[in-house]
């Protein structure tokens, strides 16, 4: 009898747990990023392919204060060496660091004071040269939550 309640629950259990592997295997480009985004700012979600290039926009608020996101893809399942500003902002500062024992990325930009317009700049985490264009569009407040 107890076998047959187990095995009854399993049955039940069998469909959810279908729908989420399903779910997974969908997303064969990487994880979605950003995994957190921090200050006044919008970071629009994006997949993180692997070996490839990545188009990334970003809204950000001038208000002084940087607007920071972080990267994680598990699926690639190797620590980080690098993460480089390879193309700097033209109108604000762009950095890159290592956190989390080399297995996330963080990612930072600061306008220029009183500027409102574009701006962009490159982000490339090695290994695997991947890549990452951020596309910025600086406003003079903060933008909408």
């Amino acid at each position: 009898m107890a076998m047959a309640v187990r095995i009854g629950r399993l049955f039940l259990l069998f469909p959810l747990w279908c729908a989420s592997c399903a779910g997974l295997a969908r997303n064969d480009q990487g994880a979605l990023q950003p995994q957190t985004v921090a200050g006044p700012c919008q970071v629009k979600k994006f997949f993180l392919l692997s070996l490839t290039s990545v188009d990334v926009e970003m809204t950000v608020g001038n208000t002084g204060q940087a607007c920071t996101f972080t990267l994680l893809n598990p699926a690639l399942q190797i620590a980080l060496n690098a993460a480089l500003v390879t193309g700097q902002a033209a109108h604000g500062r762009a950095t890159a660091d290592l956190i989390s024992g080399r297995r996330q990325a963080e990612i930072s930009y600061v306008p220029q004071p009183g500027y409102a317009g574009p701006d962009s700049f490159s982000i490339t985490l090695q290994p695997n040269a991947v890549g990452m264009t951020v596309a910025v569009t600086v406003q003079p407040t903060p933008p909408p939550s």
